[in-house]
């Protein structure tokens, strides 16, 4: 019995640490000739809001319970069935290891931190197109501490695990960030982020 259990937890489809996640995932399982069906609730009978192809990579998995993994289809959250779904084998994503795309509110802006580049494309209402910055300073996370930020030449970003909302979808993101600007009095936005696959 315990050997089997340990074979269980070995083939294990999604990160054992909850901490672990959000983190990418591609599909497997699936028959060349059949889809993943994306499901409105953890219910394999709920309403199908899409689906995945059997060679889909880069699927954001938010979190996972029961069985159930929450991605983010078009505007709004979803549930596939986890056991279809195996992770890419990239580093934790509080490690900086993978680009983030984060955006807020009031005003909108947008930041896309690319590590392996050092550079962020940040934009907001009063740039007329992206501004690149070089990223100055790297401060990667824990396993203890699932926290990281970078700095760049106006300011700050810190990123942090946290289930958060864009007020604007019923998309869920796992990821907060908050963002301090230097001058114009000390600005901060804030708002959620979500990883970019490669």
């Amino acid at each position: 019995m315990i050997r089997l259990a340990g074979l269980c937890l070995l083939f294990s489809p999604l990160p054992l640490a909850a901490e672990d996640l959000p983190a990418l995932f591609s599909v497997t399982g699936v028959a060349s000739d059949d889809v993943l069906n994306i499901r409105a609730a953890p219910d394999p009978s709920s309403d199908i809001l899409g689906a995945l192809t059997p060679d889909a990579t880069g699927i954001e998995v938010i979190s996972e319970s029961d069985g159930w993994a929450s991605i983010n289809v078009e505007d709004r959250s979803g549930r596939v069935a986890a056991r279809y779904l195996r992770p890419m084998g990239h580093a934790p994503w509080y490690q900086l290891q993978i680009p983030l795309h984060c955006a807020g509110t009031e005003p909108f802006w947008s930041l896309d931190i690319d590590p392996q580049a050092a550079t962020a494309s940040f934009l907001t209402p009063e740039l007329s197109e992206p501004q690149v910055l070089a990223l100055d300073g790297f401060w990667p996370g824990e396993d203890w501490l699932p926290s990281a930020a970078v700095s760049f030449d106006q300011g700050l970003a810190v990123v942090r695990p946290e289930s958060c909302s864009d007020q604007m979808s019923e998309r869920q993101y796992g990821i907060g960030v908050d963002i301090f600007l230097r001058g114009k009095g000390g600005h901060r936005l804030n708002g959620c982020c979500a990883l970019s696959p490669n």
